[in-house]
């Protein structure tokens, strides 16, 4: 009995190790439920795959190592807990009715839910102990069909091009199926591994696709594996588009024990993607660029989409007119117009529209636009959008109208021009004129006009059958011409212009000939006056040329035969500042080249300091330069002392300005300037000759009258206390003695008088000559009382000029007019005024500074009057016509006069006949 006992107990044992080693080498779930402790036991298989229990009761297992042991479970909670619930009634059910029943197996495919929450359908197998009549345990295996059902959707998507593929992380192991080898060219019996993969996929691809790759085996991430990607094909090398997408399951320690997915060739797709979206390019470039304007509409006419040259024509960016309503960029002319078309679009009255209208553009200028509009309709029979072209005819309106500017100003012009039109059919031989031609040819308005009509007025015909025998279409064909015309019913011959043009169809047959014409006769008559009077002017002008070459070359040898040095000068600018820098030689005269001791070819085209380096030391530069930088028509002129480059010269310059030139003229005026300068030197010592005299005679008529005093003195004391002694001898010397000191008293004042007017430089001012003709005659009334005179005087002016040195004029001219009187006759004086012009001088002894208007106040007598032979001579100093015993005086007034109307700048004239009065003509300016 023990031996049998020890028997079974080997067995069992041996059984149980068998048992054991079958559940740790299958890659299946084993397991095992005692119905009588309520235990199941499940094999390492189930965490790898399926991850830690949920434990039901917590007591019955206080610890499990799950990674080294096989684990028991409490209760039957811990299995069914997991089974997904719409199938776990169903699998309860079945399991309790094969207990009840004694069954010898049972299986069922059901979904179990793993640790990470997802379910894996599964397939298990059971068998059930019986003993005594009752199910004591159930051992079977559970199954991940998921590949199973995964081959079969394999299989299912054969057809549909997709392939599959399973990637066991932890053993790495990949498993792709045939649909997935074909899409990269790889064998069947070539071994799938991540670098094998990788080697496939596109260079540029390759990053994204490893990253992806492993972030879907990212624990943190376990992100889904969605990707598009190239791969090279291994057989064709041919560039193929790949999708694969796949998720990866994990284990309760967080660790990928599966990744599975599927992957489909989408390069048809991708090219025409990549088609479409050329397509969708091409159709936005042209959208965008094309050359007339297109706006999309929704069905309430609210713009939604533009391309840039509808911005253009109406001067938004597109952007702006975005669901801006159409109304708002329409002229209000051609809105209820546009709204009534779009109406009728919607009713579907009408396919399409056109309608030529303004658009009011974003700076409130109008242009003209032709829309052309079409709605597209929705499958339902509703409207999506309305599609306009426009097309900007801005320019088109405009030149309708100018052309209709035009055929209005062309008529006018006919009327105005006189014009006459006329059309001749070649067919049919007939014309067609205006009145105006009917009324040149004499032909009665409602009568018709023949080609006989033409050729009677018009005698030289033959130009018309020739240019219609020449009519050519290759050539132009244009009429041009002038012939005479008579007026069948007046006679009147006109001169005619006519115009024309040859009309051919499109066989290149010339049928018509139209123009126009016009009279011309007038115009051909002043033409021809206008020859003549251009032949005339033109015979005019070429004498006038003549005589400006003539004169030209005069003036060229009068130039060159000139005392003046003339020079031409271009004024030389700094490019930079326009600063004035040189001046250069352009032309020079004879004289001027003489000047610089230079020949032409020397000077010509060269600058003024590269002819005299040392021009600008001696100063003439600066006032050339300022000449050169003044405005148009400035002139210059000085003197100057040359001394540089071996020249000693003296000359003056006087110069102008014009535009860019400067002329310069140089007169040498070296022996003027040196005979100046001795008469400088002579008029010095002359003046220090005159001072002396005149002192001298200050000095020697001061000292002259003391001893006349002395002898007067005496004389009167010889006079009064000694005359009865004297004898009647001794009394006539004493009276001689007496009579010529009182004459010498008289000399030496008038002498000192006369110095006085030289040395003496009064001031210049206004004088009344009425006053000083009234001193004057307040100092001569005795002598005028005495001699019965009479003076008649006008109103005289006032004049500038010093008022003693006029008094003493006037005085001596009137004193002189008392005294030199005709025996027996009282004086008559009188005296005028008038003025004068300087030119209306006497030639002789005109004054040396002439001005433009002088007063002529003329002094006459009745008295004895003098020979004109002296009348010169009596201006001199001591110059006397009558002895001392006739008239007294001496000889000095008239010089005093003299000397008074030449420091007055004016003139003397005295006019006379011996016995007839004299004039004195006085020229003071005016």
């Amino acid at each position: 009995m023990t031996s049998d006992t020890n028997s079974l107990d080997a067995d069992l044992a041996l059984a149980n190790e068998r048992f054991a080693l079958v559940a740790k080498a299958t890659h299946d779930v084993i397991w095992e439920w005692d119905l009588v402790n309520d235990t199941i036991w499940w094999n390492d298989n189930f965490y790898h795959q399926f991850g830690s229990i949920s434990w039901e009761t917590a007591a019955d297992v206080e610890a499990a190592d799950v990674e080294t042991a096989d684990v028991e479970t409490a209760g039957i909670n811990a299995w069914s807990s997991r089974i997904h619930p719409d199938d776990r009634d169903r699998i309860l059910t079945a399991v309790q009715q094969k207990i009840k029943e004694g069954a010898p197996n049972w299986s069922a495919e059901y979904r179990f839910r793993r640790a990470d929450g997802t379910y894996s359908p599964v397939h298990t197998q059971a068998y059930l102990s019986v003993r005594h009549g009752n199910t004591t345990r159930l051992i079977g295996s559970m199954t991940d069909v998921s590949n199973q059902h995964q081959l079969e959707r394999e299989q299912a998507l054969e057809g549909t091009g997709f392939g599959t593929w399973f990637f066991y992380p932890i053993d790495n192991i990949m498993h792709w199926d045939s649909s997935c080898r074909a899409m990269f060219g790889l064998s069947a019996g070539l071994s799938i591994t991540t670098d094998v993969i990788l080697s496939c996929v596109h260079a540029a691809d390759r990053s994204a696709f490893f990253s992806a790759f492993q972030d879907a085996l990212n624990p943190d991430k376990q992100a889904y594996f969605n990707i598009d990607y190239r791969i090279i094909h291994q057989q064709t090398g041919q560039l193929r588009w790949i999708h694969a997408q796949g998720k990866a399951d994990f284990n309760q320690h967080h660790t990928a024990y599966r990744f599975a997915g599927i992957k489909k060739d989408i390069t048809v797709e991708k090219e025409q993607q990549e088609a479409l979206h050329s397509d969708s390019r091409r159709y936005q470039v042209a959208f965008d660029n094309a050359s007339v304007g297109v706006a999309v509409l929704d069905p309430t006419a609210t713009i939604q989409l533009v391309n840039r040259k509808f911005g253009d024509m109406v001067g938004y960016q597109p952007a702006e007119l975005t669901g801006v309503h159409f109304s708002v960029i329409s002229h209000p002319d051609e809105l209820a117009l546009n709204k009534q078309l779009i109406e009728q679009l919607r009713n579907r009255d009408i396919p399409s529209y056109v309608l030529d209208k303004r658009y009011i553009r974003k700076d409130g200028t109008i242009i003209w636009a032709r829309l052309n509009s079409a709605i597209v309709w929705n499958p339902d029979g509703t409207p999506n959008c309305l599609i306009s072209i426009i097309q900007d005819i801005t320019a088109e309106v405009q030149a309708r109208q100018e052309l209709k500017e035009t055929e209005e100003s062309l008529r006018m012009a006919v009327d105005l021009a006189q014009l006459g039109t006329w059309r001749f059919s070649l067919i049919a031989e007939e014309w067609v004129v205006s009145e105006r031609i009917k009324e040149w040819l004499g032909v009665q308005p409602d009568d018709p006009v023949s080609l006989e009509d033409l050729f009677q007025s018009v005698p030289d015909h033959d130009w018309f059958t020739q240019f219609i025998s020449n009519a050519n279409p290759a050539q132009p064909n244009l009429l041009d011409i002038e012939y005479e015309l008579k007026n069948r019913r007046s006679g009147l011959d006109r001169i005619m212009h006519s115009r024309g043009q040859v009309l051919f169809d499109e066989k290149g047959t010339a049928y018509a000939i139209m123009g126009t014409t016009q009279e011309v006769t007038s115009q051909r008559r002043t033409e021809q006056e206008l020859e003549q009077q251009v032949r005339t002017r033109t015979q005019d002008l070429q004498q006038a040329t003549d005589r400006v070459n003539q004169q030209a070359e005069q003036l060229r040898l009068v130039t060159d035969s000139a005392l003046t040095a003339i020079s031409l000068y271009s004024i030389v600018r700094d490019e930079a500042t326009g600063d004035v820098i040189d001046l250069r030689y352009e032309l020079m005269n004879q004289m001027a080249l003489r000047l610089t001791g230079r020949r032409s070819e020397e000077l010509i085209g060269r600058t003024m300091h590269q002819v005299f380096p040392g021009i600008a030391a001696s100063g003439l530069w600066l006032q050339y330069k300022a000449l050169a930088e003044s405005e148009n028509g400035n002139s210059l002129r000085f003197q100057n002392h040359y001394v540089h480059e071996g020249y000693d010269i003296w000359y003056e310059v006087q110069g102008v300005r014009e535009d860019g030139f400067i002329v310069l003229s140089f007169l040498d005026i070296t022996e003027l300037k040196q005979a100046q300068l001795k008469l400088e030197a002579l008029n010095l010592d002359l003046r220090r000759s005159n001072e002396n005299l005149q002192q001298f005679a200050y000095v020697a008529s001061h000292d002259l009258q003391e001893p006349l005093r002395k002898i007067e003195s005496f004389g009167n004391i010889l006079k009064d206390q000694y005359a009865d002694t004297l004898s009647e001898t001794g009394v006539d010397l004493l009276g001689r003695m007496q009579s010529a000191s009182t004459r010498m008293a008289i000399l030496i004042k008038d002498l000192l008088a006369y110095s006085r007017l030289t040395s003496d430089q009064k001031i210049q001012r206004p004088v009344a000559l009425d006053q000083v003709i009234s001193w004057v005659m307040s100092d001569l009334d005795v002598a005028i009382l005495e001699s019965g005179a009479t003076i008649n005087r006008p109103p005289l002016p006032t004049v500038t000029g010093d008022e003693s040195q006029l008094r003493q004029l006037f005085q001596n001219l009137l004193s002189n007019a008392i005294k030199f009187r005709r025996n027996g006759q009282p004086p008559v004086i009188s005296i005028k005024v008038d003025q004068v012009t300087g030119d209306e001088l006497p030639a002789v002894g005109r004054p040396a500074r002439p001005v433009a208007s002088y007063y002529r106040i003329q002094v006459s007598d009745n008295g004895i009057g003098f020979d004109e032979q002296y009348r010169s001579r009596i201006f001199q100093v001591f110059q006397r016509l009558h002895n001392r015993s006739q008239y007294a005086g001496t000889g000095i007034g008239l010089a005093i006069v003299q000397k008074v109307v030449d420091n007055h700048n004016g003139m003397i004239l005295a006019t006379s006949e011996p016995g007839e009065g004299a004039t004195f003509s006085v020229y003071l300016p005016a």
